[in-house]
């Protein structure tokens, strides 16, 4: 009976600690804001100008 909830506990800590680095892995993906760059729709160079 002891070896069942072994094996039991073990599954749930396994889906656990899975689940757990699913979820750091795709929300460290998804929020790199600081590292995007900056919009290409809003241009720095004005284009025939002198400045």
């Amino acid at each position: 009976m002891g070896n069942i909830i072994a094996i039991v506990a073990s599954i749930l800590v396994g889906g656990g600690v899975a689940a757990a680095t699913i979820v750091g892995v795709v929300t460290s993906s998804t929020d790199n804001t600081v590292e995007n760059p900056p919009s290409v729709s809003e241009s720095t160079v004005q284009y025939g100008t002198n400045n």
